[in-house]
């Protein structure tokens, strides 16, 4: 009877070491081992999120499946986390090496490849276009068949034509690949319902990645299934083709002297290094980076311009401004990046869009590379960190009556542009601050200007716009797709 007493008193105080959250970590929820903490609600994990906020500050811990979770929804916490090195790696999730260990390219890879692919990719990205007259031309093009595509909807109720993703794609395509697609090429609806589909499949990646252990007790097909993995191979094969046969072409026709884009500069870079042992440049490591770099920089920046158009036709008041001050400046000319500074109140509307639709809501994951304490807390090694954007996009510390669409607050009081640095990171912060935001605000900028140098928006008749994130998405800020009016004025 003892024997069974003390047993059951071991098995107790066992229980209760696992159960218990270890001192010195962030308030929150803990849960299980193994599976975390579950809520049985429907809630979206958002809202969850901002009531977790509420009840325990800034910083928070949520244990899901196995990793633990750090939310932060301080300005300075993140700008001071996300600029030391400890928290500079991503987490080896499959969300980012879909299958290729050690994670490649340059969105989700740590260490020297991640440095390696960064810096050259910087370096090829001012060379070979940001601020380069070829680009903003480039743009500028792209923008005007842009316009072009949407007069033939003028005067009837349609969303934004599928001209809006070939438009950005081609941006990019220019850089690092010399390439262009027309609107009527059915590689390019292609092309976009690829990268589509590897979004889509996203949620479903985030089971095995706070799961981590059914790897160990399902069978490989039931875990692709899972996953669907059918689908990331199919993307992953069709996009790695495609690459190919560009990459062949440029190998072909490479000047050395004089290269034409990113895919010329990575094959001369591959060359000069293969006898390095530290060289991490290879011909897969570039079809990652070129999955990357479209990836990150085609559908954020589309979405933005979306958000963009929506606000604009929600707010006639604002829209009338833009016109006024577009006309005034251009007199009709294609606006270049030199004219942004004479144009305050079409930056202040960009940034006040940028801050209300938060696309990247929670940031892009980090992880704690070490044991190590932040805001007075203990950050566990593995720890997962997570910038909460849209939540201090909105928080009143930062921003007057935040959930207003107030582009003024963007201007001083003499009009000028007055751009506001504390609890503004649509772009991240730190040492993985997003690579490509000269290019997107570059984008931003100049298609907006030529989109309303000729047309107007508006509702349907008898509708509304609604420029809210699409409430169906558990994560992240997506626009709702819906129709708008389209009026040309010249």
């Amino acid at each position: 009877m003892l024997v069974e007493v003390v047993l059951a008193m071991v098995l107790l105080v066992l229980i209760r070491h696992l159960l218990k959250k270890p001192e010195g970590l962030p308030p929150g929820r803990w849960g299980l081992p193994l599976v975390g903490y579950i809520p049985l609600t429907r809630k979206r994990v958002e809202d969850q999120l901002e009531e977790l906020h509420k009840k325990y500050g800034d910083v928070y811990i949520w244990r899901m499946g196995t990793q633990n979770m750090v939310f932060l929804h301080n300005y300075k916490h993140v700008k001071e986390a996300f600029t030391r090195p400890e928290f500079v790696g991503r987490p080896d999730w499959f969300l980012f090496h879909i299958s290729e260990r050690p994670c490649l390219g340059v969105l989700g890879s740590s260490e020297a490849i991640w440095q390696n692919n960064r810096r050259f990719s910087l370096r090829q990205l001012r060379d070979m276009g940001m601020g380069k007259s070829r680009l903003v031309e480039a743009v500028q093009a792209q923008a005007v068949m842009l316009v072009n595509e949407m007069k033939k909807q003028a005067g009837k109720p349609a969303p934004v034509p599928h001209a809006l993703a070939v438009a950005i794609i081609n941006v990019i395509w220019q850089m690092v690949g010399s390439r262009h697609f027309e609107v009527t090429d059915p590689l390019s609806k292609d092309f976009q319902h690829l990268m589509e589909e590897l979004f889509n499949n996203e949620s479903r990646f985030i089971i095995v990645d706070l799961l981590p252990w059914i790897t160990k007790v399902l069978p490989t097909s039931i875990v692709d299934r899972i996953i669907r993995m059918d689908i990331v191979d199919e993307v992953k094969g069709k996009y790695f083709t495609y690459f190919k046969e560009v990459i062949d072409e440029h190998r072909e026709t490479l000047d050395r002297d004089k290269p034409r884009d990113l895919i010329d500069g990575y094959l001369i870079e591959m060359e000069e290094k293969e006898n390095d042992p530290d060289s991490t440049f290879t011909e897969k490591d570039l079809l990652f980076l070129l999955l990357d770099l479209f990836a990150a920089g085609s559908q954020t920046t589309q979405d933005s311009l979306l958000f963009l158009f929506y606000y604009l036709a929600k707010h006639p008041e604002v829209q009338a401004k833009m016109h006024k001050e577009i006309d005034e400046i251009l007199d009709g000319a294609l606006p270049t990046m030199e004219d942004k500074t004479r144009m305050p109140y079409t930056e202040a509307v960009i940034h006040e869009v940028l801050r209300k639709s938060s696309l990247a809501s929670v940031g892009v994951q980090h992880v704690a590379s070490e044991d190590t304490t932040l805001a007075g807390y203990t950050i566990p090694k593995g720890s997962i960190m997570y910038c909460m954007a849209a939540s201090i996009h909105h928080d009143p510390r930062y921003w007057s009556d935040p959930d207003r669409f107030m582009p003024e607050r963007w201007l001083d009081q003499d009009g000028r542009f007055a751009p506001k640095k504390e609890g503004f990171l649509p772009f991240s912060v730190g040492k993985r601050q997003c690579l490509g935001e000269g290019l997107a605000r570059m984008e931003l900028f100049i298609v907006s200007v030529v989109v309303l140098q000729s047309l107007s928006l508006a509702p349907p008749p008898g509708k509304d716009v609604n420029p809210s994130h699409d409430p169906d998405v558990p994560m992240g800020h997506f626009p709702i797709r819906q129709d708008i009016m389209v009026t040309v004025r010249r």
